[in-house]
Parts: structure tokens; C-alpha cells; sequence
């Protein structure tokens, strides 16, 4: 069997000489490995595994990804290894950090319930409190946010299908194109600096399970929003309004208190995701305080993605759900 990124030399076919990939017929392939190391630094940058437990960063990554057809079929192969480093705090002030690694994580097992090792640079009983928490619930943001970027490539690579007759792999993620340095700033994914974010809060006549309940139901979401809408109520789901003007994944879900997300804008840059929280406070049996966040919007988007929340979802939902809603 090839190697990852070399390709078998029984299914590649001599190259004519204007270029053309006739009928898809020959092994072509594309090196993802810069592209996927970046992009998982960026996700697992400061990922919550609780309200006081995340993920600070990615010390270490190494491995291949490549994508590839042959005879028009779309192929995805890759193995990575990764460390990453996790910090935390208790209620009391007691903080510590430690280690989540993933020894090896393949385009087989990605899916699956692979080994994601847990270590802690302490051995207090605070420290070891938190720990568990990391081995019950780091472990499964892990791989729910491997999986979430796995599922995109697959997605975008169109992997596993048939590519029409004659057609091209489609093109390299943006980010991985050389631009020259003064179309840099119309290329780039926007820096930190650059980046806004806003608050909302609102008072809702509902009990909190059937506000949590509504928030991650498929059909009442296709209803309010008036357009196809896909949801996967889970860590790691992913997620789809407006018939795929909005996308993202559950980054965290707490029933009924809880729900994260990584949220995007078809037409944001590609990898560019905003972090959205909405908790829900429970102050009467039928009244619900919600308190929503969303950080990280490119500049330029901030009124229209505060308008459009408003708009297509919270007013919108206070009509599907019958109950009252105020701002406050």
C-alpha cells in the first residue's frame, strides 16, 4: 500500500501533454497537513471543557492529511498525533494544569472512541477533582472537535463520492494559497484585533427545559427561521440554519442550562468561526432568563449578525414557542 501522500503508482496515468486530467481517470491529490495543523491550533485555542476547565492551547501536532481521487472517486487519508495542554480553576482559587494527548488519531478511527490520555502537573485533591472532570468530559471535546473538522473536509472534498466526468478536486482552502504581501489584508482571516462581540439578554414566559428543548429543536428552528434548518443536539453535532447561510457546531451542551457554539456566515473567510454562549437561568417555574454572548465576529458584521438574531431568530421564536419574551 502508498504511503500517505505518495499515491499508488498502478492507478496513476501518464499526464497528457495540454495538461488535462481526462474523465478524472488518473490519482490526483492534495497536501491538507499545514491547513489542519492550523486550523486544530485555532479551534482548540482556549476550548471550554467546562465553565473553569479549557483547553489553553495546542503544544504539539504532527502528521499528514491528504485528499485524493482516483478514477473521479473523492478519498481522504491522514494520521495525526497531538498534545495539548489543559488549565483550571476551582471555586476556591486552586488552579492547575496538565496534558490531553491523542497518541494517534486516523481517517479510520476518527469517528470512533480512540485513546486521548489524561495527565495533570499536580496531585492535590483539588487538582485531582478537576482531572476527572477532563478524563469525563475534555476527553469527549477532544474528539468531537477533531471529528466537527474531519466532517467539514469530508464535506467540502465531497469525500467518498463520485466527482462528475472531467471535473477537478475542488480548490485548496484559502489560507494555504501563497498571496502576494500586499493583498494580504484582503485575504487573511481577520486578526484579534479586528474581532467584536455583543451581549443580549432576555426574559422568556417558558419553563427552562422547553426553552433549552426549543432552542435545539430541528423542526421549530426550520418554523421561526422560515427556511431549512439542521440540527445534531449533541457535543460535536453540527448545526445549520437559513438552508446553510449559518453553520457551525455544539461545542458544548449542558441540559437545560448550557449551549456553546462555533458559529459562521457562509460568507465570513474560510476557518473563521465565532463563539456563541447563550445560558439559561431558571427564576420563576414558567420564567426562563436567557443571557446570550458571541464573540469573535470579523469586523464590519457586528450590526448585521446582531440584527439578524433578533430578526430571524429571537423575535421569530417567541411566535413558534406562544410565550412572551422581553428584552431586559
Amino acid at each position: 500500500m502508498a504511503k500517505v501522500g505518495e499515491g499508488d503508482p498502478r492507478w496513476i496515468v501518464s499526464e497528457r501533454k495540454d495538461g488535462a486530467n481526462v474523465n478524472s481517470w488518473h490519482w490526483e491529490e492534495r497536501d491538507l497537513s499545514k491547513h489542519t495543523h492550523e486550523e486544530l491550533k485555532r479551534r482548540f485555542k482556549d476550548c471550554a471543557i467546562t465553565d473553569n476547565i479549557k483547553i489553553s492551547e495546542v503544544s504539539e501536532i504532527s502528521g499528514d492529511v491528504t485528499v485524493a481521487q482516483r478514477k473521479g472517486k473523492m478519498m481522504c487519508y491522514f494520521e495525526l498525533k497531538l498534545q495539548l495542554k489543559w488549565t483550571g480553576e476551582d471555586e476556591e482559587g486552586n488552579s492547575t494544569s496538565g496534558k490531553l494527548e491523542v497518541p494517534e488519531v486516523d481517517h479510520d478511527e476518527f469517528r470512533n472512541e480512540y485513546e486521548v490520555h489524561v495527565t495533570c502537573a499536580d496531585n492535590d485533591a483539588a487538582a485531582g477533582k478537576m482531572e476527572s472532570v477532563v478524563r469525563e468530559k475534555g476527553r469527549k471535546v477532544v474528539r468531537s472537535t477533531i471529528e466537527a473538522f474531519f466532517d467539514k473536509i469530508f464535506e467540502e472534498y465531497h469525500i467518498g463520492q463520485m466527482l462528475k466526468s472531467g471535473a477537478s478536486m475542488p480548490p485548496p482552502p484559502k489560507e494555504n494559497q501563497v498571496q502576494p504581501t500586499t493583498a494580504a489584508k484582503s485575504t487573511a482571516s481577520p486578526s484579534s484585533s479586528e474581532m467584536t462581540s455583543f451581549s443580549l439578554k432576555m426574559r422568556w414566559g417558558a419553563p427552562i427545559d422547553d426553552l433549552y428543548d426549543g432552542l435545539l429543536d430541528q423542526q421549530k428552528a426550520s418554523l421561526y427561521t422560515r427556511a431549512p434548518a439542521k440540527i445534531d443536539p449533541k457535543t460535536g453535532g453540527q448545526f445549520e440554519f437559513l438552508g446553510g447561510v449559518i453553520s457551525g457546531y455544539y461545542s458544548d451542551l449542558k441540559k437545560p442550562s448550557t449551549i456553546m457554539q462555533q458559529w459562521r456566515l457562509r460568507s465570513w473567510p474560510v476557518g473563521v468561526h465565532s463563539t456563541v454562549r447563550i445560558e439559561l437561568v431558571k427564576e420563576q417555574p414558567a420564567v426562563t432568563v436567557l443571557k446570550f454572548n458571541q464573540t469573535h465576529i470579523p469586523a464590519g458584521e457586528l450590526e448585521s449578525v446582531r440584527e439578524g438574531w433578533r430578526a430571524n431568530f429571537f423575535d421569530a421564536m417567541k411566535i413558534i414557542f406562544q410565550c412572551s419574551m422581553e428584552y431586559i
